[in-house]
């Protein structure tokens, strides 16, 4: 067997599957009208259907990549023989496997958690292809050549989601041309390509994902790898050509305008700093002129963009401010006998309905005195006490449209009675408040992820040993706490269908037990890959690739403490972990020697 292993020479053609997945499976968009189950429509917008483009295709072909590629796992077995690498990595990933199994069989949504929730399709099927490409990656790759193949055909991938996301963000959105519609549309679909509307405003990249965000979780791994080959690169149009992607994705990850990603890159860099203390005093110049570029791209394109990326930054420091300033901080809905009691921090608002007629109160029932315009057959309110000059009531019919600082809701009056109007027709006068931990005043923060992250916390001690089940997150999250969803988003019209944090996320749907395994088999990369690069023997490729791996991941995870798993990303992560374990093995057996 030794002497057979070191006559076996490198080849690409097993490793083809792998390569397909992380190049062509990121790019692809395409319509795909999804029927809803009753159980999906109840927890989602109330229609039947959703018009998906960006991420049912690219679970369905991720899918049939990873059958190719543990086909082509089990040929080379059959004609070489099977050389499964010996690791203790394989503990924890079979244990993560073994819960997400139970979590799927023993979830009350086994047939959401079997395929996923709508417009994610992250349920068990996604999650077992993830670990069968982490696992066919690192028994396949052996060589530095294998390494680079895979590694040059994501940045292939990356180039061409870099210059889409580029034209995005200079007001060239290829999504939005008629050509680009052709290509996106089925052909029974193309006479509609000019009712297709889009949420994003010209100039926010989101290049072939579903939401600017995921620009900072892709852009954590393509940047790394870009700037690694950038250095590595001897001929002088690949330096350019490198050296050109890494500015194309840089411009991408600020004009997506990710927190997430910004946190990425400042891991990315710090990390860098760490493993190349040595070289940056040697080579002082070229680093302050890397430096330098990197400043120099964010804030020219935050003048571009008038401000927005420091904005985002440093809206995370004055959200508390905000909160107390600009939005309504409701406390409370209470209902009682004909009346409506909108309670807040500073003032209570009472409702009645006496013979069919509505009167206003504020403490101790003193009347309060108001103003009334017609506007279309709809009665304006607005109040003369000073103490209520923020509020707006609307009259439309039996509805009553409330507005309070950057916040709106509506309620139905009835014969003798009020109801809060909550998601796809759920009408309620028992306004529930479900378990929380931690962000009280603070549901605002970070895009409403204090909000998120509060109500998702508790929820993690009912999924200890196993979750709710994969992709089941928008199903058991508490989507009738409305009172939360006003003070967060100023309405209770909101959808929570992720908790914007990997490891949450990974809590829920399969567990603390699986999380813990996953944290292990992460924990294990990032402690090998910092004993071994933090003392580099030598400048080789391959220790250069490792590194760029490395530091792909570390801000991968970093972005995932913003950011969720998504179908078209996530595969690219487990195999470029894969890679990063094989990278660590080759590089301790030739540093040792």
């Amino acid at each position: 067997m030794s002497k057979k292993r070191k006559l076996e020479k490198p080849t690409n053609l097993y490793i083809i599957p792998i390569a397909f997945v992380i190049t062509v499976v990121p790019l692809i968009v395409f319509l795909k009208v999804f029927t809803l189950l009753p159980i999906e429509a109840k927890n989602w917008y109330g229609q039947p259907t959703y018009t998906d483009f960006f991420n049912y295709y690219k679970s369905q072909w991720l899918l049939a990549g990873s059958v190719i590629a543990v086909l082509a796992f089990l040929i080379n077995g059959l004609t070489k023989g099977f050389n499964i690498k010996k690791s203790a990595i394989y503990i924890p990933l079979s244990i993560y496997a073994v819960t997400i199994v139970l979590s799927t069989m023993l979830s009350k949504y086994s047939t959401i958690a079997l395929r996923g929730f709508v417009a994610r399709y992250e349920g068990m099927i996604t999650l077992l292809c993830y670990l069968a490409l982490f696992f066919v990656t690192y028994n396949l790759v052996k060589f530095e050549s294998q390494i680079k193949f895979i590694l040059g055909a994501f940045l292939v991938s990356a180039s061409i989601i870099g210059i889409v996301g580029l034209f995005q963000f200079l007001g060239l959105d290829l999504y939005r041309t008629a050509f680009g519609k052709s290509l996106i549309l089925p052909a029974e679909y193309r006479l509609l390509a000019d009712t297709i509307s889009f949420r994003f405003e010209k100039s926010v990249v989101y290049s072939t994902f579903s939401n600017s965000n995921y620009i900072g979780s892709y852009m954590a791994m393509a940047i790394p790898i870009a700037f690694f080959f950038f250095v590595m690169a001897k001929k002088l149009y690949l330096k350019i050509g490198t050296g050109l992607l890494t500015i194309i994705l840089l411009i991408n990850l600020f004009g997506s305008r990710s927190r997430a990603g910004l946190v990425a890159l400042g891991v990315s860099l710090l990390f860098m700093l760490i493993i190349f203390r040595k070289e940056i005093f040697k080579r002082k110049v070229l680093f302050i002129v890397g430096l330098i570029a990197v400043v120099v791209t964010f804030f020219a394109m935050n003048a571009v963009l008038k401000g927005k990326l420091t904005e985002r930054v440093f809206s995370e420091f004055t959200q508390a401010s905000q909160n107390e300033k600009d939005f309504f901080d409701l406390k409370d809905i209470k209902f009682g006998n004909q009346s409506v009691s909108i309670i807040s921090s500073t003032e209570t608002l009472t409702i009645k309905n006496i013979d069919s007629r509505l009167y206003f109160y504020g403490p101790d029932d003193k009347a309060l005195d108001y103003n009334m315009s017609d506007n279309n057959g709809a009665k304006t309110i607005a109040f003369t006490d000073p103490v209520y000059k923020n509020y707006t009531i609307t009259l439309n019919g039996d509805i009553i449209d409330v507005y309070q600082k950057q916040t709106q809701f509506k309620l139905r009056a009835g014969s003798d009675t009020f109801k809060l109007l909550g998601l796809n027709g759920d009408e309620t006068n028992s306004v529930k408040k479900p378990e929380t931990l931690g962000f009280s005043g603070q549901e605002r923060l970070g895009s409403a992820r204090g909000y998120i992250w509060s109500r998702t916390l508790p929820m993690l001690m009912h999924s200890l040993l196993i979750g709710y089940g994969p992709d089941t997150y928008p199903i058991v999250f508490p989507q009738d706490d409305y009172i939360g969803k006003i003070r967060a988003y100023g309405t209770a019209q909101m959808i929570v269908d992720k908790p914007h944090d990997i490891y949450l996320q990974i809590g829920v749907s399969t567990g603390i037990v699986s999380l813990a395994m996953v944290l292990i088999l992460w924990g294990l990369y990032i402690i090998q890959s910092v004993g071994l690069f933090i003392k580099i023997y030598e400048k080789s490729a391959l220790n250069y690739l490792g590194i760029a791996v490395f530091i792909a991941i570390a801000g991968y995870l970093a972005a995932g403490f913003f950011n969720d798993s998504v179908v078209g990303i996530a595969p690219i992560f487990w195999m470029m972990l894969g890679l990063g374990f094989v990278c660590n093995r080759i590089c301790q057996r030739i540093n040792l020697t």
